[in-house]
């Protein structure tokens, strides 16, 4: 005899089913994000702590001294600060010896200049600068004893090679001597204008004149000065040579003085006193061998 099924249990089951497998498919999506955490812990856990350990055999390689790898973390520590220290200094010895590079240059290019017939030139370096008077003058390392008299040139050489003025020679002492650049107001010298071969007057004007400029006046009038004409020294002054670079003419002013009309300007000069340690002097002959 049959039994009869139990009514409602067939009903039930598709259901149990169903739940079941979300249930289950809930419990694996937690399972892989839960792995996924842990692995992605471990690995920045293992990377952190177990690094010098786990990339020990990849660097061994290319390590010339294996040696550092049986170090601990102290020991590899000050010898990275014993190399750190080495490094510097070996950085402070190649910006010296770029420096003393430059120098040479500017030497080579001071020993090649040429000079009137009747002077000759020596090299000067500069030992000492007045922080308070930085621009107007500083002391050089030739004196008296080695010919040096007030009145002498200082020159030195642009990027360009051209021989440019720095300054006058002002008190000569037996081994050092004070330099007057053309910056310092006291200093007034003659200055031709190239295009034109008229003559200016450095210091002309009771005001001063911008920053990184002298005022140069007192030249006659006429319509051909522009900017950027080359001045150049005169030779009037016995202790300079004519010829030697004083600076460009800038801002232009027409001007009354000395009961007469002039063009007075601006000059912006060839020689940065402050970027120089060594210049050259003119030596100046005694007036019985100039008149022999």
């Amino acid at each position: 005899m049959k039994k009869m099924p139990i009514p409602g249990k067939n009903r039930r089951t598709p259901g149990v089913l169903l739940i079941s497998s979300l249930v289950i498919f809930a419990i694996m999506l937690i399972l892989t994000a839960g792995f996924r955490v842990v692995r992605h812990a471990l690995f920045r856990f293992a990377g952190g702590f177990f690094y010098p350990y786990l990339t020990a055999a990849a660097p061994a390689e290319q390590l010339s001294d294996t040696s550092l790898l049986l170090l601990d973390k102290s020991e590899l520590a000050a010898r990275v600060e014993k190399l750190t220290g080495v490094n510097r200094e070996l950085a402070l010895q190649s910006q010296a010896a770029e420096s003393l590079m430059e120098e040479n240059r500017s030497l080579r290019n001071m020993l090649h200049l040429r000079f009137r017939s009747e002077q000759r030139y020596i090299i000067a370096e500069i030992m000492l600068r007045d922080p308070l008077n930085f621009g107007n003058g500083f002391t050089i390392s030739r004196g008296t004893r080695d010919a040096v008299v007030p009145g002498a040139a200082v020159v030195s050489v642009d990027a360009a090679g051209q021989t440019v003025l720095v300054g006058v020679v002002s008190e000569a002492g037996a081994r050092t001597s004070w330099v007057m650049t053309v910056q310092n107001p006291a200093l007034r010298i003659s200055g031709r204008v190239d295009s034109n071969r008229e003559i200016g007057f450095t210091h002309t004007q009771e005001h001063s004149a911008a920053r990184g400029r002298i005022t140069f006046g007192m030249l006659p009038m006429r319509n051909d000065y522009i900017h950027g004409n080359i001045v150049s020294t005169t030779g009037f002054e016995r202790g300079i040579p004519g010829g030697i670079k004083l600076g460009e003419l800038h801002t232009l002013n027409l001007l009354r003085s000395y009961e007469q009309e002039d063009f007075n300007c601006e000059l912006i000069p060839a020689a940065d006193p402050a970027a120089l340690r060594f210049v050259a002097v003119a030596i100046i002959p005694p007036v019985q061998e100039e008149r022999r």
